[in-house]
């Protein structure tokens, strides 16, 4: 079994959409509507398992309140300054944990994520 969509409750889909493209530098995978007045936006980067689904219509998922998701990188000193250039928000520099570097990031929504270096596995 494997997970292949997270949903992100936002917003606004269209500052989403900027957010994870222009910012972060993911693709926009799916956008189309799928049922009236409701649109589904999936992003994701180029052959990755997972991907997000930036949605508007989870009641009991109000825009901000996901936390946790960790995106893993291979040299996460360089991601994180690309995406601080980019004028993603950290909400401090990487620190270093027992199981590597990380920095907690946040979308327009207050969403929490997580930049990580690759660990061994």
């Amino acid at each position: 079994m494997d997970v292949t969509v997270v949903s992100v409750p936002v917003s606004d889909q269209e500052a989403a959409v900027r957010f994870w493209t222009v910012q972060v530098g993911l693709q926009v995978l799916t956008d189309a509507e799928f049922a009236p007045g409701a649109r589904w936006v999936q992003v994701g980067a180029p052959g990755a398992a997972a991907s997000l689904s930036l949605v508007t219509w989870f009641e009991q998922m109000p825009p901000g309140a996901l936390q946790g998701v960790v995106f893993e990188v291979d040299d996460v000193d360089a991601e994180h300054a690309r995406l601080s250039a980019a004028g993603v928000r950290f909400e401090g520099p990487l620190t270093t944990e027992a199981w590597g570097r990380q920095a907690v990031f946040r979308d327009p929504d207050g969403n929490g994520f997580v930049l990580s270096g690759r660990s061994p596995r």
